[in-house]
This record gives C-alpha cells, sequence and structure tokens, in this order.
C-alpha cells in the first residue's frame, strides 16, 4: 500500500486564473498519482482579515494539510482530469471487468431421413435414340457410367423401361430408370414406375422418396442445366404434360409436391418458330460436338441431384 505521508509525495503551488484561491499539485511517484488540494491560508491571515479568529485557549492551528479520502473512480465515468498549469494530466482508471457472454446453445436439429431418388429420363426408343428429343436419355446413360452403376438393363421391378440400381455399388440414393415409351405418351409407364419404386422404398419418418425427370430442353443452350419442382407448366413439352398428366389421373402428383423434380437439359432451337420447323429440330441427330455437351453436363447434375438431396434429408 503507498504511503501517504507528505514525505512521500511532492508538490507545486498553482494559481487558479480570476480565483484567489491557490493549489497544491501533489504527486506520488510509487503510484504515478496526481492530485490538487487547496493551501489554508486562514491560518497565516491577519485577525482582523480572519473570518474564524482563534480564541487565546485554543491551539494554534497547523500549517500542514489534511489529506481526504480518496473517492474510488467509477469505470463507467468519463475519465476526470486533474490541471498541472500546463496540460491536464489523465487520472488512473480501474478498466472494467470482462464481461463474457455465454454461448447459445445449438438449437437442436431434426434428423436427417435416408433419401431415395428415382431418376428417369424421358426421349424416344430406337431408331429415334440418339436425336436430340432423347437427350434425356443420353444424359442418364452417361450418368450411371459416371457413378459407376451397372449398365441401363431390363428389370420387372419397374414396369418396362431400363433400369440400374444404385444399391448394387452401395449407393442406395440413386435408382436410374429409362422410359421405354414415345416420348408424347410415355406418362403412364413413368407413374407406373413410381408407384413401384415406392412399394420398394415406403415413405416414413426416416425415409423420403422423390421423383426426378429428365428431359430435354428447347429453350436452353446445348449442355445447360434448368431445375424445377413441383407441378408447372410443361411450356409444350408433350413428354411433360403426359407425366403430369398421369401421375395426376393416379392422384399421386399433389401429394409430392416439390418431391416431383424436373431437370432439363438444353439442346438450343433453330430460329425459326414454325412448328415444323421445330419438329424437325428436335427430332433431327444431335452432332457430336451438342453430344460432348449432354455429356459433359454430368458433373453439373450429380452436383444438383447432391443438393437436392441434402434439401430433402431436412425436410
Amino acid at each position: 500500500m503507498a504511503d501517504w505521508s507528505l514525505s512521500q509525495t511532492t508538490h507545486e503551488q498553482h494559481h487558479l486564473p480570476n480565483s484567489q484561491t491557490s493549489y497544491n499539485q501533489h504527486h506520488d511517484p510509487t503510484q504515478d498519482l496526481f492530485w490538487p488540494e487547496p493551501v489554508d491560508h486562514s491560518a497565516s491571515l491577519p485577525s482582523e482579515l480572519d473570518p474564524h479568529p482563534q480564541s487565546q485557549h485554543s491551539p494554534a492551528k497547523k500549517h500542514g494539510i489534511k489529506r481526504r479520502p480518496v473517492k474510488p473512480i467509477i469505470a463507467d465515468s468519463p475519465p476526470p482530469t486533474i490541471a498541472t498549469g500546463h496540460e491536464s494530466t489523465l487520472s488512473p482508471i480501474i478498466p472494467s471487468p470482462l464481461r463474457i457472454r455465454k454461448p447459445k446453445a445449438p438449437s437442436p436439429q431434426l434428423p436427417m431421413r435416408s433419401v431415395r431418388l428415382l431418376i428417369a429420363s424421358l426421349g424416344n426408343p430406337p431408331p429415334y435414340h440418339s436425336t436430340r428429343h432423347s437427350a434425356g436419355h443420353i444424359l442418364l446413360k452417361h450418368l450411371a457410367s459416371h457413378l459407376h452403376l451397372s449398365p441401363l438393363a431390363k428389370s420387372k421391378l419397374l414396369g418396362s423401361g431400363l433400369v440400374s440400381s444404385g444399391a448394387d455399388v452401395g449407393r442406395d440414393e440413386y435408382t436410374l430408370w429409362q422410359s421405354g415409351s414415345m416420348m408424347n405418351v410415355s406418362g403412364q409407364g413413368t407413374s407406373k414406375a413410381w408407384k413401384q419404386f415406392n412399394n420398394l422404398y415406403p415413405a416414413s419418418d426416416d425415409t423420403v422418396t422423390a421423383l426426378v425427370i429428365l428431359h430435354d430442353e428447347l429453350e436452353s443452350s446445348p449442355g445447360t442445366i434448368k431445375l424445377r419442382r413441383g407441378e408447372s407448366s410443361p411450356k409444350g413439352h408433350n413428354g411433360i404434360k403426359s407425366v403430369q398428366s398421369s401421375l395426376k389421373s393416379a392422384g399421386l402428383l399433389p401429394a409430392m409436391g416439390n418431391r416431383f423434380i424436373k431437370i432439363g437439359i438444353g439442346i438450343g432451337r433453330p430460329l425459326s418458330r414454325e412448328k415444323d420447323d421445330v419438329s424437325a429440330w428436335v427430332l433431327g441427330q444431335l452432332t457430336h460436338v451438342e453430344k460432348s455437351k449432354i455429356e459433359a453436363a454430368t458433373d453439373s447434375l450429380v452436383a444438383v441431384m447432391q443438393s437436392e438431396i441434402r434439401r430433402l434429408e431436412r425436410s
């Protein structure tokens, strides 16, 4: 503890402007503290000027200065300053204690569910399987190779289409199905495959299923991926129109909601908007460059499906 005796401190006398009061500036070097105290002049005043003259019997006044208790400095108040005659010196301030905010407990998350996707491609059978209208089939075939799934083959599990099951290689989330019907009447076969798929993987608190339709997209440049969810306008696409009509007739579409996913792969379009010109375009053979762009979109397709899986896990 600091010794507050006069022998441990130094002082200088100052006069404030426009004032007759003198102050001693005290300094405690051990604590590096400065404080002013008024000088008591009453003892040296003549008796006629002293407002409180001493009685003859009272002891003489001491000329020493009595120390006043130092008031504690509150950290939240502005720091006081002490005039030294030349500049103001800040009094030491004890910093306020650190306030550590208690972290909030993380909100409980719902358990993730297993996701099962039936990825169905629309198109035309041979000899039209390599036309622009069958871009969905070409993308699905390349997807099977990309995921190291078995080649598409006939199976009685999902109707009349070709099947490649991801469960065979530990990828239970993927089941690939290729429609065997002509594009304009592909809805009936797709609806039947979807029903059978849900029999294999019944919906529960632990499992959620979704139907992904791969189709050609006339309004997008070759190889561009476009995603739409739920029932929406087929925009003149007869394959989508057939699928949505069949699912709705079976009473399945309303309950599917955002579990009905359509992914279009761009094939471009001719300059002419004439119906015959558009028909000739979609039924025309894909060029080598166009086919390469469609197959190159597989990486984007996988990324989109993985994003959909994460969404469905928490839905």
